[in-house]
C-alpha cells in the first residue's frame, strides 16, 4: 500500500490539476478520514465533492488497500454515474503509472501492477440492484426485466384500474382528488390523471414501506387505492417485471435474507453521492449493506439542494445522518463530519446573495443540518470585480422575452450589454469565443404552453420564438412539450400508423381507448398524409407507404412474416431529416425507439408486425396501436435528454432547475416569476404555499403507516412546502459561475409588491429578504441581498 503523503504526492505529480495547488483543508480531511466510522460529507454547491469523492475512492483503494472490485459508489443519476467513473479511472490510472516509476520495492510494485482500477463499482442504485440481483439469481431462478416508466403506466392502467373496473370507482375518484393541490372539484379527473397518483402512491409505499394492510382499514378510498397498488405489483411479480422501486424492494429483501453472498462478500466500501436526495427504502439498504460487510461508508450531500421530494426522496435523512446511522447500526458507526464550505465555482456577490438567500428565513433554519456553515467565496474570485446579481422584470411575458432575446444577443452576437451602476460599470460579453450555450434559462417548468382555451404561450416558446425567427439560434428544450404535439413527431408516427393499419381499421375497432387517444392519432394520419403528398426528398414516400400498406413486397420475393415495428420507423426517418440532424429530433426519435423496445418486452408479438394471413396479423398490429402509438397519444413517454452527450454550443439551453443539479454555466437566467401577473391562488403553491402541495399531503397521509412517518411530521407540510420551494431556488441561484439574471413581472418587485414569492425573497411571516433597485442607484454599498434592475 502507499501512504497518505506518498498518495498526495503521486496525485499531484501526475494529475496536473493538483501541481500547482492541492485540495483546501477540508477537502483534505475528507479524502484522508480513516475507512472507520463513517465519513459524513456536507458539500454545498461548487465545493468540489466529485473531486473529493474520486480522490477518496482511490485513497481507499491506494491507501487503505481495499481491493477495487469491493469499492462500490452510487450516484442519483446515470449521468453522474458516468462522470464520477470517468474521472476515477482517468485519475487512478495516471496515480497508479505514477507510483510504479517511484516505488522500488517488489511487494509494493507487484500491488500496483496487479490493482485493477476499472474494477470499481459506480452506478445508480437501481442499475446495481439489477446487476447484483442478476448475480446472486438462485439455479432456476428468473430475474425480472426491468421496466420504464410508460410501460408501467401501461401495467397500472391495465391491471391496477381497468382489470377490476377501477377506473370508474367513485369512491376512489373522490379519494384521489385529495392528492392534487388546486384540482377543480366539480371538473371530471382523466384517467392519465388517476394512474398517474396510482404509480406515484405505489412507488411512496415501497419508499417509505408503509404498512399497505393498515392504511387500507382507514377508509373506502384508501381500500380502492391500495387493492390498486397490490394489483399492479401483484403483476410485476407474477410476470418476473420490476420498476425500480420493486428493484429496490427486492435488493433490501435479498440483504435482510442474507441471499447476496456473491455481492456482500466481496463489498468493504461503500460511496453514496448525493444522500440528501435518498429515500428511507435506500437509507435501509445501504445501513444493512454496512451491517453485512461492516463496510466502509461515505455519504456526500447538501440538505439545501434536496430538491426530489416528488420521487420519494426524504432529506430528514441527511438532515438526521448522524443519529439514525448511530440508532440503527450503533455506537461504533458515530461518524466522522467533514464540511466543504469553500465555492469555487462562483464568484463573490452570487455566494454572498446565495448565502442571504438560505439564512434569511429563520423557519427554515430548522430544517438544515445542525450547525450548518455559510459558504466561502474562493480567494481568487476577490481578485476580479463581478457585476452585482441583476434583475429584469417587464410589464408581460412577451416584452420580457423581447429584452431578454436582446440581452442575449448582445451579450453573445455583439459587443456586450453595458450595466451602468452608482459607482460600477461593468460589460457583460461572452468570453473568447463563447456562445449560447455558455447560457442557460433556468425555470419550474419548461413547458412551452400554459394550459388554457387557447393555450397561453409561456416564455420559453416566446424565446425561442424570437431566438429562432429572428436570430437563428437555436433553442434545446426537449421537454417543452410532449411528443404528441412535435410535428416532425406527429408525421413520423401519423406515417407508421398509415402503414400498419390502413383506413384506420384497427384503431376504429378498438372499444376500450380515451376519446382524447383516438383523436390525437387520427391527427397524426391526417398530418402525415399531406406531408406524404408534398414529395419530400428523397422521394418516394407515398410509394413506399402504398407498398406497406398492400404488403406487397419490393426488391424481395415476398414480403416478411414478421416485420420489427423499430426497422420500420426507422425507414420512415430518412423523409424527414430532422430527426437524424437536429439534437432535439435525436432525443425524440431515441424516446420513440426506447418505447417500442419496451413494448417488445410486453407484447405478445414483441413490436413486431405479423403478416401471416390469420388473426395474428390484425392482432399484432392492435398491440402495437395500443403498446406504442396510445402510450405516447396519452403523454404517458416522456423525453430523456441525458441520451445527448453533447449539444452544440451554439444552442440556447432551456432546463428546468432540477435538470440543472449539478451543472453550472458562466450565465444563469432564472425565471423567478414570468407567469406571475396577479396573485391567483392556484399559482401560490410555486411561489408562497398556503396549502400543502400533492406529495406533503401524501406524506402527512402516510405518515402513521411508516417508520419514517414520524421524522417528515415534525414540520408541518405547508412548511415542508416552504421548505422545498427554498431549495429549488438555492440550486438555482448557485449554479451560475459569473453572472446571475432573475427575470419576472413587475407585479413581484417593488416595496409593496402585489405577487409574493420565495425566489424574489418572501418569508411565510411576510418579510421580504431581497431589495430590488435601479441599476444606475445600485452601487456595491447595498447588501449582498440586493439585486440590479436593468
Amino acid at each position: 500500500m502507499l501512504t497518505y503523503p506518498e498518495f498526495v504526492q503521486f496525485v499531484r505529480e501526475s494529475i496536473p490539476r493538483f501541481t500547482q495547488n492541492w485540495l483546501n483543508a477540508e477537502q483534505d480531511n475528507a479524502v484522508a478520514a480513516a475507512a472507520h466510522p463513517p465519513t459524513f460529507i456536507v458539500a454545498g454547491p461548487g465545493a468540489g465533492k466529485t473531486t473529493v469523492l474520486a480522490l477518496r475512492v482511490l485513497k481507499l483503494i491506494l491507501v487503505d488497500s481495499i481491493p477495487p472490485g469491493s469499492v462500490i459508489a452510487t450516484t442519483f443519476t446515470r449521468k453522474a454515474a458516468g462522470e464520477l467513473r470517468s474521472r476515477i479511472l482517468a485519475w487512478g490510472y495516471a496515480v497508479v503509472n505514477c507510483a510504479r516509476s517511484h516505488v522500488t520495492e517488489e511487494p509494493r510494485q507487484q500491488w500496483l501492477t496487479e490493482t485493477d482500477i476499472n474494477a470499481v463499482i459506480v452506478g445508480t442504485l437501481d442499475s446495481m440492484s439489477e446487476d447484483f440481483l442478476a448475480k446472486c439469481r438462485p439455479p432456476g431462478g428468473i430475474t425480472p426485466a426491468t421496466i420504464e416508466g410508460f410501460l408501467a403506466t401501461a401495467i397500472m392502467r391495465r391491471h391496477g384500474f381497468f382489470a377490476n373496473g377501477r377506473h370508474n370507482n367513485a369512491q376512489l375518484d373522490g379519494f384521489l382528488r385529495t392528492f392534487i393541490s388546486g384540482f377543480p372539484p366539480t371538473r371530471p379527473m382523466p384517467l392519465a390523471v388517476k394512474v398517474g397518483v396510482a404509480l406515484s402512491f405505489a412507488d411512496r409505499t415501497r419508499h417509505d414501506q408503509v404498512n399497505l394492510q393498515a392504511f387500507s382499514g382507514v377508509g373506502a378510498g384508501q381500500q380502492v387505492l391500495s387493492g390498486t397498488v397490490q394489483d399492479y405489483c401483484a403483476y410485476l411479480a407474477n410476470n418476473h417485471f420490476a420498476d425500480f422501486g420493486r428493484l429496490e424492494v427486492l435488493l433490501l429483501d435479498g440483504l435482510l435474507a442474507n441471499t447476496l453472498g456473491r455481492v456482500t462478500n466481496d463489498i468493504q466500501a461503500v460511496l453514496v453521492d448525493e444522500f440528501q436526495d435518498t429515500n428511507y427504502l435506500q437509507e435501509q439498504i445501504y445501513f444493512e449493506f454496512c451491517r453485512l460487510t461492516g463496510a466502509s461508508l461515505t455519504v456526500v450531500g447538501d440538505d439545501d439542494q434536496s430538491i426530489f421530494r416528488f420521487r420519494g426522496a426524504t432529506v430528514e435523512l441527511f438532515a438526521d445522518f448522524e443519529n439514525r446511522i448511530v440508532a440503527s447500526l450503533g455506537a461504533t458507526w458515530q461518524p466522522q463530519r467533514v464540511d466543504l464550505v469553500r465555492n469555487y465555482r462562483s464568484c463573490t456577490r452570487i455566494v454572498e446573495f446565495v448565502n442571504h438567500f438560505v439564512q434569511f428565513d429563520p423557519m427554515y433554519q430548522g430544517a438544515r443540518v445542525p450547525n450548518k456553515q455559510q459558504l466561502i467565496p474562493a480567494a481568487f474570485h476577490a481578485a476580479h470585480q463581478h457585476p452585482p446579481v441583476l434583475g429584469m422584470f417587464r410589464t408581460d411575458a412577451q416584452v420580457l422575452a423581447s429584452d431578454l432575446t436582446q440581452f442575449l444577443v448582445d451579450v453573445f452576437r455583439a459587443n456586450g450589454r453595458v450595466v451602468h451602476c452608482q459607482n460600477e460599470q461593468h460589460t457583460i460579453v461572452r468570453a473568447g469565443t463563447g456562445d449560447f450555450g455558455d447560457a442557460v434559462l433556468l425555470s419550474h417548468s419548461v413547458r412551452e404552453y400554459a394550459h388554457g382555451d387557447p393555450p397561453r404561450q409561456r416564455l420559453p416558446l416566446l424565446l425561442r420564438n424570437l431566438l429562432e425567427g429572428n436570430h437563428q439560434v437555436p433553442v434545446f428544450n426537449p421537454r417543452g412539450r410532449s411528443l404528441y404535439e412535435i410535428d416532425s413527431v406527429r408525421r413520423l408516427l401519423g406515417l407508421a400508423l398509415e402503414c400498419i393499419d390502413p383506413n384506420a381499421t384497427v384503431l376504429q375497432s378498438i372499444v376500450a381507448m380515451s376519446p382524447t387517444a383516438r383523436a390525437r392519432m387520427l391527427s397524426w394520419r391526417v398530418a402525415a398524409m399531406t406531408f406524404a403528398q408534398s414529395n419530400p426528398q428523397p422521394g418516394g414516400l407515398v410509394q413506399f407507404v402504398q407498398h406497406w400498406q398492400t404488403r406487397a413486397a419490393q426488391n424481395m420475393p415476398a414480403w416478411p412474416s414478421e416485420w420489427p415495428l423499430l426497422e420500420l420507423f426507422f425507414t420512415l426517418v430518412t423523409w424527414i431529416p430532422e430527426l437524424q440532424l437536429d439534437p432535439e429530433g435525436q432525443v425524440y426519435l431515441e424516446a420513440i425507439a426506447r418505447t417500442i423496445s419496451e413494448a417488445g418486452q410486453f407484447s405478445p408479438f414483441g413490436a413486431r408486425i405479423v403478416h401471416q394471413g390469420n388473426i395474428y396479423d390484425g392482432l399484432s398490429v392492435k398491440a402495437a396501436i395500443r403498446e406504442v402509438f396510445e402510450t405516447i397519444a396519452n403523454g404517458d413517454v416522456e423525453v430523456d435528454e441525458e441520451i445527448m452527450p453533447y449539444v452544440p454550443r451554439n444552442y440556447f439551453p432551456v432546463m428546468t432547475i432540477h435538470q440543472a443539479k449539478g451543472l453550472e454555466f458562466p450565465l444563469v437566467i432564472v425565471d423567478v416569476g414570468s407567469d406571475f401577473r396577479t396573485n391567483n391562488v392556484h399559482q401560490r403553491r410555486f411561489r408562497s404555499p398556503e396549502q400543502p402541495d400533492t406529495v406533503h399531503t401524501v406524506e402527512q397521509m402516510v405518515a402513521p403507516y411508516c417508520p419514517i412517518g414520524a421524522a417528515r411530521a415534525q414540520r408541518d407540510p405547508v412548511l415542508r412546502a416552504w421548505d422545498d420551494l427554498r431549495r429549488l431556488y438555492f440550486v438555482a441561484f448557485s449554479r451560475p459561475e459569473n453572472v446571475l439574471l432573475l427575470v419576472g413581472l413587475t407585479p413581484q418587485v417593488g416595496t409593496t409588491p402585489r405577487v409574493r414569492s420565495v425566489a424574489t425573497g418572501d418569508v411565510r411571516h411576510g418579510q421580504r429578504g431581497i431589495s430590488f433597485i435601479p441599476a444606475a442607484q445600485w452601487h456595491a454599498g447595498f447588501l449582498p441581498n440586493s439585486v440590479a434592475l436593468i
